[in-house]
C-alpha cells in the first residue's frame, strides 16, 4: 500500500511539473510577444523556475518597461517564504552591482532580505549631493526602503535628509515618496516643511495624506504646523498612493474647479510650477486646424512673460516635434532663466508652424537621451492633438515610464481638441501618461 501511495505521489508530482513547465512556456511566449495578460499565471507559478524566467526577462533589453513593471507587481505578491523569492534573493546577493532594470525590480518587490543591501548602497553616498554620479541608483535604493513601514529611526532620518534642495531631484522625489510609507513621527516632521516646494511639494502632500489621512487646501504650512503643535501621538493611517488619488477625485466632485477663473500663470490651465521645466510641443500638420498653432504661440508667449518674474535659478527648455524633433536651446536643451534665453525662446516659439507627422516616441526618446541626463528636470509639459505616428501607444508609455523611473519627472499632459482618441485602455494615452508620472491631465476643446 505504501508503495502504491509513493508511486501515486510521484506520478502526481511529474504531472504537476509538466503542467508548470507548459504554463511557464506560455508565459515566456507572452513576454516575447509583449502581452501583459500572459503574465497572470505567474501569480500562482512562484517557484524557482518562475523566478529564473522573471530574472531573464527583467535583464533583457528586448522586454518593455511596462512588462517589467507588471512582473514586479506580481512578484511583490508572492509568498514571503518560498522557493521563488529565495531564488531571487540568492541572485541579488551575488549581483549587488546589477543593472538599473534589475536594481529597480528588486526595489519594487518588497524583498525583506534585500533591505540591508539597499541600505549599504545608501551608505556609499558621499561628497557633494549635486555632484553625485548615477543619482538614480541611490534614488532606487531610497524607493526600495520606502516599501517597508518598520524602518528604524536611523533609516528614516537619513532619507529625510535627502529632501534638502541640494540633492538631485530624482533623489528628493523618491525620498518624499518613500517617507509616505514609513510609520514614524520623523517622517511626518520631515515632510511638513516641503509641502509648498515647487518640485516635490505635491509628493510631500501625498505622503502626509498616506501617513495621517489629512489634507489641507490653503495655508498648508501654517495648518500643518498648527496640527502638529497640538498632536502628541500621531494616528498613523498608512494609506496607499492610490487612496490619495481617489481622495482628490472626491474633492473635485465636492469642490469643482471654477472654469471662469483664468490663471495667467498657467499653461492651458495647468499651473506653472517646478524648478526645472521642459515643454514638449506638437507642431504636426493637424495643429493647423481651428487656430491651434496660433493659440500655442500665444500660450508660449504668455509663459515666457511669466518666467520673467520667476527666479533666475529656474531652468527650462522647449522641444517641438512633427516628423522630427527640434530644440529651442543648443547642447543639453535647457537654459537658465535670463533675458537672453527668453529672447531666444520668444523667437523660436513665435515662428512655430504646423506641418508633418506626430513623432511622439521620438520626442520622448530625444528628451530622455539628449535633455534629461544632466538637466535635473522635475516637470514636463506635453501637448499634442493626436496619436503617435512613429509607434504604438505602448511604445510611448514605455518611453515615458523610463523617464519616470530614472528621473522622477511628472508629465503634465494637454490634449487638444475633441478628436483625441480614447481607444487605448480605459483612459486615453495622455491620461495614462499623467497618471503614470503623477502629472496633471487636461483636455482643451
Amino acid at each position: 500500500m505504501r508503495r502504491l501511495c509513493a508511486l501515486f505521489l510521484l506520478i502526481t508530482c511529474c504531472f504537476a511539473a509538466e503542467d508548470e513547465a507548459a504554463r511557464l512556456k506560455e508565459v515566456a511566449k507572452g513576454i516575447r510577444d509583449g502581452d501583459q495578460a500572459a503574465l497572470e499565471p505567474l501569480l500562482e507559478l512562484n517557484g524557482e523556475k518562475a523566478a529564473e524566467l522573471v530574472l531573464s526577462a527583467v535583464s533583457s533589453n528586448r522586454v518593455g518597461n511596462g512588462l517589467k513593471a507588471r512582473m514586479a507587481e506580481i512578484v511583490a505578491n508572492w509568498p514571503q517564504v518560498g522557493p521563488g523569492r529565495k531564488t531571487l534573493f540568492d541572485w541579488f546577493s551575488k549581483h549587488p552591482a546589477c543593472g538599473d532594470d534589475e536594481l529597480l525590480f528588486f526595489a519594487q518587490i518588497r524583498l525583506k532580505e534585500a533591505r540591508g543591501q539597499f541600505w549599504t548602497l545608501l551608505e556609499t553616498l558621499k561628497g557633494e549631493p549635486a555632484k553625485l554620479r548615477n543619482p538614480h541608483r541611490f534614488a532606487i535604493a531610497v524607493q526600495a526602503l520606502g516599501e517597508f513601514q518598520d524602518n528604524p529611526e536611523s533609516v528614516v532620518t537619513r532619507i529625510a535628509s535627502m529632501l534638502a534642495p541640494e540633492f538631485p531631484h530624482v533623489i528628493r522625489a523618491c525620498a518624499a515618496d518613500a517617507l509616505g510609507g514609513m510609520r514614524h513621527v520623523k517622517a511626518v516632521d520631515a515632510l511638513i516643511p516641503f509641502v509648498e516646494d515647487a518640485a516635490i511639494g505635491s509628493r510631500a502632500v501625498r505622503s502626509l495624506y498616506r501617513l495621517t489621512g489629512l489634507h489641507f487646501d490653503r495655508d498648508a504650512p501654517k495648518q500643518w504646523a498648527e496640527w502638529r503643535a497640538k498632536t502628541e501621538k500621531i494616528d498613523f493611517k498608512m494609506l496607499a498612493a492610490a487612496d490619495f488619488t481617489e481622495f482628490l477625485k472626491t474633492q473635485a466632485l465636492i469642490k469643482p474647479v471654477d472654469d471662469t477663473q483664468i490663471d495667467m500663470e498657467a499653461f492651458y490651465g495647468i499651473k506653472l510650477e517646478g524648478n526645472s521645466l521642459l515643454f514638449i510641443l506638437d507642431v504636426s500638420g493637424s495643429m493647423d486646424a481651428d487656430g491651434r498653432i496660433s493659440k500655442l504661440r500665444g500660450q508660449m508667449s504668455n509663459i515666457l512673460n511669466v518666467l520673467a518674474s520667476r527666479p533666475a535659478r529656474l531652468r527650462y527648455g522647449i522641444l517641438t516635434f512633427s516628423d522630427g524633433v527640434d530644440a529651442c536651446f543648443p547642447r543639453g536643451g535647457i537654459s537658465e532663466n535670463n533675458d537672453k534665453a527668453r529672447e531666444t525662446a520668444q523667437r523660436f516659439t513665435g515662428r512655430l508652424e504646423a506641418d508633418g507627422g506626430t513623432s511622439m516616441v521620438a520626442a520622448f526618446t530625444h528628451a530622455a537621451q539628449k535633455v534629461l541626463p544632466d538637466a535635473n528636470l522635475d516637470t514636463i509639459y506635453f501637448l499634442t492633438d493626436g496619436d503617435p505616428s512613429d509607434g504604438t501607444p505602448e511604445m510611448v508609455l514605455d518611453a515615458v515610464r523610463k523617464i519616470s523611473q530614472r528621473h522622477q519627472c511628472r508629465v503634465n499632459c494637454i490634449a487638444i481638441g475633441e478628436d483625441v482618441p480614447e481607444k487605448f485602455g480605459e483612459k486615453s494615452l495622455l491620461e495614462q501618461i499623467a497618471a503614470l508620472t503623477g502629472g496633471t491631465f487636461t483636455r482643451v476643446k
